[in-house]
Parts: structure tokens; sequence; C-alpha cells
């Protein structure tokens, strides 16, 4: 029944659109009655937004209850094709809300201009009182759509959080860069966690020293590491004469090995919803003056891997501190 009712919603907002197009014609066959016409393409103009909130208030309440029933049910993450579908969706009624108030507040402008007067839909008698009964509808849809994320599961996103250092003097050339490769959700907060933990381990794999031919070596925190690096916000640029150094991470990025420079490129996916219980996590320090890496570290991380200390991530890599 549901369907039924939001199907006969879309065919009055295509009914308005196909009147739309009539007076829009209208205005360029006939303008000396343009400001009938006018008045018209307007009064549909604001029909099709009121049934277009109306369908969206109907939606994402639709599809609030069945989040809901698949999480009381244990099903979700079966049902990780559709939540995608629904998050997207989401994403284009927020879009839509977007036109319509921008359309509306034109419309709003000729109406008090104007004093447009209506006799229907009850019980609205002027266009300015229809107009705001539709901004009403606003904060109701939104207020569904905050709670429509939070029932969704998670977003993840490929990120990398690059160290780079380059030293440039007639003759002489030094390029370094150390890279932290992995997933995390996307969300504001954590994506703040994961920037201070991706430095953190990665400072710590420069640093840390390599077993190269059965012998110890020390790392590559000299010339590397800065103690500024340790400091938020985690990321910044410092030159200093010939030497340059850079840091900082980069989320939906990932590395290339196939060019020479700007090596970081987007990831091949974009943040999508998925279920993991684990994900990968690579390091890696590349010296460019040899074309080669000189540290690599591959594991599978718990998926929700910055929830974890500093301390457990460290022992679950491998990565010694201090030797």
């Amino acid at each position: 029944m549901a369907a039924e009712f939001l199907e006969a919603k879309r065919r009055v907002i295509l009914a308005a659109e196909a009147k739309m197009d009539h007076f829009e014609q209208l205005l360029r066959d006939r303008p000396r009655l343009a400001c009938i016409w006018r008045y018209w393409w307007n009064w549909y103009r604001v029909r099709r937004a009121d049934w277009l909130t109306r369908a969206y208030l109907e939606q994402v309440r639709a599809w609030k209850k069945q989040l809901r029933a698949w999480e009381q049910q244990d099903v979700i993450d079966e049902h990780l094709k559709e939540c995608n579908i629904i998050a997207k969706n989401v994403d284009t009624i927020e879009d839509g809300l977007q036109v319509i108030e921008t359309e509306l507040r034109e419309t709003l402008e000729l109406a008090r201009e104007r004093n447009w007067h209506i006799r229907y839909p009850k019980p609205q008698t002027t266009m300015e009182g229809w107009i705001s009964s539709i901004h009403g509808r606003y904060p109701i849809i939104k207020e569904w759509i905050k709670r429509i994320r939070e029932e969704l599961p998670a977003a993840w996103i490929d990120f990398v959080y690059v160290i780079y250092y380059a030293y440039t003097s007639p003759g002489t050339e030094r390029h370094l860069e150390a890279h932290l490769e992995s997933k995390c959700v996307n969300s504001k907060q954590v994506k703040e966690k994961v920037k201070e933990l991706a430095n953190k381990i990665l400072r710590a794999f420069v640093a840390a020293p390599r077993l190269v031919a059965g012998e110890w070596r020390p790392g590559y925190e000299s010339p590397l590491l800065r103690k500024d690096m340790a400091k938020p916000p985690y990321e910044g640029r410092i030159i200093q004469g010939q030497n340059m150094w850079q840091w900082g991470i980069q989320y939906g990025a990932n590395i290339n090995y196939n060019l020479a420079d700007k090596r970081v490129v987007p990831s091949e996916t974009a943040a999508e919803i998925k279920a993991f219980k684990t994900v990968p996590m690579r390091l890696e320090l590349f010296d460019y003056d040899y074309a080669q890496l000189r540290s690599y570290l591959e594991k599978e991380v718990p998926a929700k891997w910055w929830q974890l200390t500093l301390t457990q991530l460290l022992e679950l890599l491998d990565i010694e501190v201090e030797r």
C-alpha cells in the first residue's frame, strides 16, 4: 500500500512538471499574457515541491523502518547492496532539498511582490503560506535522514599517510618517502583519530632498526623524521635551505608505483558500505635515488584498528620502537 501511495505522488509530480512545460511554452508563444502564465508556472512549481517533499518524507520513513527491521533480525550484513542504494538515495534527497529550497526562494520573492493569492490547496489562501507549510517539512526530513545514517553500516574509505624528504643541491640529491596505506570508516571523528595513529605508526616504522643480510642496521629516522611531525595537526611542510620535509594524509587515495612523481593517486573505489573483519595495512619506505623499497611490511589488522592502543598496534605489526 505504501508503494502505491508513493507511486501516486510521483504521478502528481510528473503532471506538475508537464504543466510547467506547458506554461513555459505559453510564455514564449503568447508573451502579452505573461503575468497569467508566470503565476500558473510558479503555482505548479510550488505544487511539485509540495508533493516532492511529501514523497521524500514517506520514502525516508520507509527506509528507516527497513533498516531497523534488518538490524533487529541481525541480517544487515546480508543487505549491504541495498544499504549502499539507500545511502546514495539519501544523498540524492539532500541534493533535491537544496534545489527545492532555491526554487521556492525565487517563487516566494515573486509571491510577496505580487501578493499572489490561491484558492487551492486548502487551507492555504496565499502562495507565501503554502510555501511556508512546505518549509515546515524540511527539519522533519533532515531528522529522518540523520536517523537513517546512524542506522546504516559504516562506509569505508582508502587512505595513505605519507612522509617525504628531499635534499637538492647542484650535483647532489636525496629523496625518501614513507607510506602507510589502509582503510578506515568514513567519518570525521574516525579520520582524525586515524591521522594521528597513522602518523605515530609510520614514524615508528621509519625509525625502527632494519635487518639487512643478517645484520641489524639503523632505521631512517635521520634524515626522514622531525620532531614537528609528532605534533597536531599531524601534517605540514617545512623547507630549510636545500632540505624539504612534507607529511600528511590523503583519504580516498593510494600509491601508484608506475608514476615517477605525484605517486599518491585516487583509489579505484569510492567510499562504500562493506562488512570487514580485517583490513590490510601496508607500510613501506621507498628510496627514489635507487628506485628501491628499503623497508616493507604488510599485515591484516582488525577492521576497526583505530580502537586499539598504539602499543597494541605496534606489537601487532611487529614494529620494534627500540633495540
